[in-house]
């Protein structure tokens, strides 16, 4: 409901018609319009989509890439989100929620450790993603009867980006790009010049995010959740900065490990957030049908 209303939004401000290429039913029309946030097929969509590495001649095959998408994913998301849980499998391991920092250790350690949890944590929203995204994608083309190059891959290999930059704009998922760079990004462009554009663009997202959180009924954390995209959005600045005084972009080796520690040391703030409102002890799948649970034991 939040997407659709910063959608609706835009196109109250939009000056030309919205066109699809191709495709004259009016019903899955409307519906794409209103459901589909990367405007694939549309005249305004301008998101960056990944290159496909799955074959799209033939709808069957595409299908059973994907199912063997889904096969792979769900164990793999299953068994990160036990090992999150295991760490505090009394406190932010259940609903009740609880801090992934352990005030019982030394500064080095703690971070160390809830830093750890936060990248095991991003692993299990990377899965979460693609299987949801690969249901999806499974329905529209069984279902829908939709072509399997509407459904084209949703992220591109985001553990590959050279810069905090190239992980935002090109890697990560792109499903809000549009209304958080038009709602966010360019009235403060307008306003405060590229600075205000990057800080507006982030800001929604924060935004979007905290009223996820607050939809699990237990009140939001703006400082947490707005905070680690305005920093993501800082630091975007300062990619910014460094190819205006160097000439260069941030690149290679140096630049994927400035991505990860500034990624890394501020998605702490994101995954605190979640584990406090209790979303890491979320039941996804029964205990009685999870492999680890089967090979490790319960967690409680």
């Amino acid at each position: 409901m939040t997407a659709i209303a910063l959608k609706s939004t835009l196109w109250s401000l939009s000056i030309k018609p919205f066109k699809r290429k191709g495709g004259t039913n009016l019903l899955l029309n409307a519906s794409d319009l209103a459901l589909g946030l990367r405007g694939i097929g549309w005249n305004w969509s301008q998101v960056h989509l990944a290159p496909e590495t799955r074959p799209t001649s033939s709808k069957t095959t595409f299908v059973l890439w994907t199912l063997a998408s889904l096969c792979l994913h769900i164990p793999v998301f299953d068994a990160l989100h036990y090992a999150v849980q295991s760490f505090g499998p009394t406190t932010f391991g259940t609903i009740n929620g609880g801090s992934i920092f352990d005030d019982t250790l030394s500064p080095l350690l703690r971070y160390s450790r809830s830093t750890f949890i936060s990248f095991l944590s991003g692993l299990v929203i990377y899965c979460a993603i693609r299987i949801t995204y690969d249901v999806a994608t499974v329905f529209g083309i069984v279902v829908l009867r939709q072509h399997p190059t509407q459904w084209p891959p949703i992220f591109n290999s985001p553990w590959r980006a050279t810069s905090l930059s190239q992980f935002w704009s090109k890697r990560w998922h792109q499903l809000f790009r549009d209304f958080f760079v038009g709602v966010g990004g360019v009235p403060m462009t307008y306003m405060f010049g590229r600075i205000g554009g990057v800080l507006g663009t982030f800001f929604i997202s924060g935004l979007l995010h905290d009223v996820g959180l607050w939809g699990m009924g237990k009140g939001s954390d703006a400082v947490c959740m707005i905070g680690f995209f305005i920093m993501m959005g800082f630091g975007v600045i300062l990619e910014g900065f460094w190819r205006k005084v160097t000439g260069h972009r941030v690149d290679g080796w140096i630049g994927w490990i400035w991505m990860c520690t500034w990624l890394l040391g501020w998605l702490n703030l994101l995954v605190n957030a979640w584990a406090a409102k209790g979303l890491i002890g979320s039941l996804f799948i029964p205990d009685a049908q999870r492999l680890p649970v089967k090979i490790f034991g319960p967690l409680s």
